[in-house]
């Protein structure tokens, strides 16, 4: 009930104030899992500048997002009982420029929590695809590191707790669906444990443009199996599972690899470029055989995608018509579900 309480709320506010708030530059500091839904572009902001108070935050590097989604989705025909069910996440952000606010040139801090719940329609008709949206219910924090930036910028070294499917096939165009798993990584990612967000787990990355649309990066993370049971809160870091290892290459064909992100949006899709990113997981752990149930020692996936503009309204511009191809593959002797792929048309 709160939860319908708080959507009613916010949509009132909104509906009042949303159209007159002015927009504000963010702090940039690459990608970062929660872009899917707060997106790179200036955005406006329900309770405006705070009397000048958020660009004078800015200006000294810190930048501070307060935001509330909401998904409603109804069975309208179904053998299943007609029902309306509705999810709600309240994320709170904050990014800081250390070069700016303690003259530590090409320092980042990222930090993110989340306050989220409601129900899962998917669940309820016994689907297999599912709200793109729809997690645990949480209150908790979802990633924090610190990001080192070298040779302007195309050197990024990450260290802190962040989730492997935030950032390694991760599907570009998953902020124009709703419905998993084209609205989120691939579907099989989770074979090797590579973890999810929000219950993110220890991790560090390096990433290195080689050319202006070539780049390369790869982290090991902590592969906990259990994540949300092991760290409820995501307030003490908790180093279980086994180091699980990803790495991705990607051609960003017709733009610089240093604006590539994990997810996309209409703005960033301007003129007929195109993204191709290949990449591997291992993870050396025990994972039991589906014929036989006995363990055995690793298990790795390989992936690869792509999202190529096909057509434009204007050459200059991001609408149009897009292609988008993605496939997935792991091996049958350790896996149930060895591979997943999904093309078709995104009309912009």
């Amino acid at each position: 009930m709160i939860w319908q309480k708080l959507s009613l709320a916010v949509f009132v506010l909104v509906a009042v104030q949303g159209a007159t708030a002015p927009a504000f530059a963010q702090v940039a500091i690459g990608e970062t899992p929660d872009d899917r839904e707060i997106g790179q572009g200036p955005n406006g902001h329900l309770f405006r500048g705070w009397e000048g108070e958020r660009r004078r935050l800015q200006e000294r590097g810190v930048a501070f997002d307060f935001q509330y989604i909401s998904d409603t989705l109804a069975n309208l025909k179904s053998e299943r009982k007609e029902r309306l069910t509705n999810w709600n996440r309240v994320r709170d952000t904050m990014d800081i420029n250390l070069g700016l606010l303690a003259g530590w040139n090409g320092v980042f801090f990222h930090v993110t929590s989340v306050w989220q719940g409601g129900g899962n329609m998917g669940t309820y008709l016994g689907l297999l695809t599912l709200p793109a949206k729809a997690s645990a219910n949480t209150f908790r924090l979802d990633s924090r590191w610190l990001e080192k930036r070298m040779r302007n910028p195309r050197i990024v070294a990450r260290i802190g707790r962040f989730a492997g499917q935030g950032f390694y096939g991760e599907q570009l165009y998953a902020t124009s669906f709703i419905i998993e798993p084209i609205g989120y990584p691939l579907g099989n990612l989770s074979t090797t444990f590579e973890t999810f967000d929000p219950p993110s787990t220890p991790a560090a990355e390096l990433r290195v443009i080689l050319l202006r649309w070539l780049y390369v990066k790869s982290m090991v993370l902590a592969a906990d199996r259990s994540q949300y049971a092991h760290n409820p809160t995501g307030l003490v870091p908790q180093f279980r599972g086994d180091p699980l290892s990803v790495s991705e290459i990607g051609f960003s064909f017709g733009r610089d690899a240093t604006s590539v992100r994990a997810i996309d949006n209409v703005e960033t899709r301007n003129g007929y470029s195109g993204l191709y990113p290949f990449g591997a997981s291992y993870n050396p752990g025990q994972f039991p055989d589906p014929a036989t149930s006995k363990p055995r020692s690793g298990n790795y996936l390989l992936y690869g995608m792509t999202d190529q503009a096909l057509w434009r309204l204007d050459p200059q511009d991001g609408k149009g018509l897009d292609g988008t191809l993605a496939y997935d593959w792991s091996p049958a002797d350790v896996n149930r579900r060895k591979s997943f792929a999904h093309r078709g048309p995104a009309i912009q």
